[in-house]
């Protein structure tokens, strides 16, 4: 595989505008944590319902903004989109928890639950989600027959 001249180029706007958007999703995530959170005293409902909404806005602004990749059907991006966002769903809460066992407020474990998520997330999404595919992904990369060089 080789990386033609414009892809760190094309890699980096791309981090950018995913950083510009994980922006405004990330004041509707902590903006909505902060409303549930004090209504309820439920950090782990608060964060569920907050993770919710900011993966649907998330999800809709990358595709449409950012990656632009309308190659694979809409449900099949979002399918593998709810399986990376099923597991920072869960690093979250484990941040979470551990965060406040560990005397840290809810809303400082919250910050340092998305600063974890955001690399992992780029990456998995731009060529997961928005690339090829988890399956396809793991065929080419792991499956595919090695090439035979004389």
């Amino acid at each position: 595989m080789t990386i033609s001249e414009g892809e760190p180029r094309r890699t980096f706007r791309q981090l950018v505008v995913y950083l510009a958007i994980g922006g405004i999703v990330f004041c509707i995530d902590i903006g909505t944590f902060q409303l549930v959170f004090a209504s309820s005293s439920n950090a782990v409902l608060a964060a569920t319902v907050a993770f919710a909404l900011a993966v649907c806005v998330h999800f809709m602004l990358n595709r449409s903004f950012n990656f632009r990749n309308f190659e694979r059907a809409i449900h099949e991006q979002a399918r593998t989109y709810a399986i990376i966002a099923a597991l920072s769903w869960l690093l979250t809460l484990l941040i979470i928890e551990i965060g406040m066992h560990l005397g840290l407020a809810a809303l400082a474990a919250k910050i340092i639950a998305v600063v974890v998520n955001i690399p992992a997330g780029f990456f998995a999404h731009r060529y997961l989600t928005f690339g090829s595919g988890i399956a396809a992904t793991i065929r080419a990369r792991f499956l595919a027959a090695p090439e035979h060089v004389p």
